[in-house]
């Protein structure tokens, strides 16, 4: 308790002036009340040391103006009361001097050293102050909920009521004094105290506790940006975390060779997950501007899937496939999967889904929440777009391999119903026609009979090589094994019915892979052009490219040719495309038929025949029958 009253009478802000005075009044006054009864028992010359009590107390307290004043108070006080004249004044008196000079030396001291008290009180004060305030505001996320309780650390450390501690720039009022707090120049708040507060305590917030106190904002202002940082960075991996996991999971089903209705219910899953619940919707695109919905969770929508909804500019699937790209929409006006007003959408985007540069589909987010869908949303679900394409591609290539299997089979049989019908019909007939002729020669009478029964025979046996040639041809032209792709081109040109221009560009033999898939393009193409086309003219381009041969077949018959209507295109683009070929055709009504076929040459069977040495090449020239 001693120790907090010296603390007390030692603090940095000493009481108002005013206090002062009368306390050195009063002291003064009690003191000369104190001397009178003691006049009698003590020395005299004792008596004046009661009076250095007050000047004590009033230097320690009020510094040393008015602890000077208290000591030439109390000497003529004493001087007054007590020394001879009594109730008068003698100037003249060297122990009024001497005592005058002793209570000045006092308070001399007294203040000095309180003042060094008070200096050191500060001192700790300040520090203690800074101490606690970097507490609350370096140990907190929120700094603007911990700066009142900073605020009162200042009032009861200055002794000063009404401070406050404002994130803004606040002006005076008058009624209170603010005090800019600054980084540079950059506001960090204003600090706000009572406009009457003493100057002794304004010096002391200027030179010592706003210092402290803008570099604690400006850590706290660091800190806090910090922690967000740490904070968006630990949000941001771990929905990478989850984003990666869900990619997995549907991956995993993408490599297992589900169905593509499976991995679509997945990515409606993990899509809505990985968006905070919101609605996903997979849309397959159909012709006239309508889209199919194949998988949703948007609960009015979940019984009409596979039905078909319109396409427009109204909604996220009508931009997507007008632009090719990502749409976002916004408080939607038409009624569509993913999105209708109705139902309280306020929000939709979508993303294309892309199956060999072709447009499938779109996936297709809606939200009924206030606030908008994550900026990121369409980054953050791409990778599902990209593995649904994939499973619809896998699907599409499953397809085509089980089709292209089929029509092999079927090519195949057929190949050996018409060699046996060929065999049957032509060579076997003659030569069941020249066994009967041989039996009817061992009938004959003259020699005569015989050479003639005999001509007969070697001439049918003559019809029958004719009727294998031809039926061997059919299998692999002998042109072809021997010549090479050019004279072959140009044996299939001679020997078409229509007008056919020749432009070969080819300096070496091909692997036989190739060279009979592009002899089999060709002539089918002819055969077409022959039986269905009706065309004046036939124009056959092959060429090297690099490591590709290109064909390009075009006349200006008809059109209208469909592969999927068995016009043996469909044979002829399962051998491309077994070759690691494409083959695409053109063929608008009335504007004839463009056939265009790359193969690529290092895809063939490595252990196909050589090519023999030779140069093949054409100009440009008509050929036809």
């Amino acid at each position: 308790m001693r120790s907090d009253f010296l603390l007390r009478m030692v603090r940095p802000t000493p009481p108002p002036i005013g206090v002062g005075i009368a306390v050195a009044v009063l002291l003064v006054a009690a003191e000369t009340l104190l001397v009178y009864p003691l006049e009698t028992l003590a020395n005299p010359s004792s008596l004046p040391m009661i009076y250095l009590l007050g000047v004590i107390v009033v230097s320690m307290v009020w510094g040393l103006a008015l602890g000077l004043a208290t000591s030439l108070a109390s000497v003529l006080a004493f001087d007054f009361f007590f020394i001879p004249p009594i109730l008068g004044l003698s100037i003249s008196n060297t122990r009024d001097w001497i005592t005058l000079a002793v209570f000045t030396g006092v308070a001399l001291v007294t203040s000095a050293l309180a003042d060094l008290s008070r200096f050191r009180a500060a001192q700790a004060q300040e520090s203690d102050l800074t101490a606690e305030m970097a507490g609350l505001l370096l140990n907190t996320d929120d700094v603007a909920a911990v700066l009142p309780a900073a605020a009162q650390q200042i009032a009861h450390a200055l002794d000063l009521p009404g401070v406050a501690i404002k994130l803004e720039a606040i002006p005076d009022d008058g009624r209170r004094s603010a005090f800019p707090l600054r980084d540079g120049a950059t506001s960090l708040g204003t600090l706000q105290v009572p406009a009457t507060t003493h100057e002794m305590s304004l010096r002391r917030l200027r030179e010592r506790v706003i210092p402290s106190l803008e570099s604690l904002l400006r850590v706290a202002r660091e800190r806090a940006a910090m922690v967000d940082s740490l904070r968006a960075g630990r949000e941001e991996l771990r929905l990478l975390a989850d984003q990666q996991a869900a990619l997995r999971r549907v991956a995993t089903l993408v490599a297992r060779g589900v169905s593509p209705t499976e991995v679509f219910a997945a990515v409606t899953t993990e899509v809505s997950q990985l968006l905070d619940a919101r609605y996903t919707t997979v849309l397959r695109y159909e012709p006239g501007c309508t889209v199919t919905i194949v998988s949703t969770n948007q609960p009015t929508l979940m019984s009409l899937v596979h039905s078909r909804w319109p396409a427009n500019d109204g909604n996220v699937a009508g931009l997507v496939r007008r632009t090719g790209r990502a749409a976002r929409i916004a408080e939607e006006d038409t009624a569509n999967p993913g999105a209708d007003s109705r139902d309280g959408i306020r929000a939709a985007l979508g993303l294309p889904i892309v199956v060999e540069d072709r447009l499938w589909g779109v996936v297709a987010v809606s939200s009924m929440r206030t606030e908008p869908l994550p900026p990121d949303a369409e980054e953050r679900i791409q990778g599902f777009t990209d593995l649904a394409a994939t499973a619809v591609a896998n699907a599409d290539k499953r397809d085509e391999l089980i089709a292209s299997r089929a029509r092999i089979v079927v090519a195949a049989d057929a190949a050996r119903r018409r060699i046996e019908r060929d065999l049957h019909d032509g060579a076997q007939q003659r030569l069941v026609s020249i066994g009967l002729e041989l039996r009817a020669a061992e009938t004959a009478m003259t020699l005569d009979q015989v050479k003639a029964q005999v001509s007969d025979v070697a001439t049918g046996l003559k019809g029958v090589l004719e009727n294998l040639r031809e039926i061997s041809r059919g299998i692999h032209p002998a042109v072809l094994a021997q010549g090479g792709l050019g004279p072959a081109l140009r044996s299939l040109a001679r020997r078409c019915t229509v007008p056919v221009e020749l432009d070969m560009h080819i300096d070496r033999r091909l692997p036989s892979g190739v060279e009979v898939a592009a002899y089999y393009v060709v002539s089918e193409s002819l055969t077409n052009v022959v039986k269905h086309a009706h065309a004046s003219r036939v124009r056959i381009a092959a060429k090297l490219h690099g490591e590709t041969l290109q064909l390009l077949i075009r006349d200006n018959g008809a059109g209208g040719a469909n592969p999927d209507k068995g016009s043996g295109l469909m044979g002829l683009i399962d051998r491309v495309v077994a070759l690691g070929g494409q083959m695409t055709i053109t063929s608008p009504a009335d504007g004839g038929t463009s056939l265009s076929a790359t193969i690529p040459i290092g895809h063939a069977d490595p252990s196909a025949p050589p090519a023999t040495a030779g140069v093949e090449g054409a100009p440009s020239r008509p050929a036809g029958r």
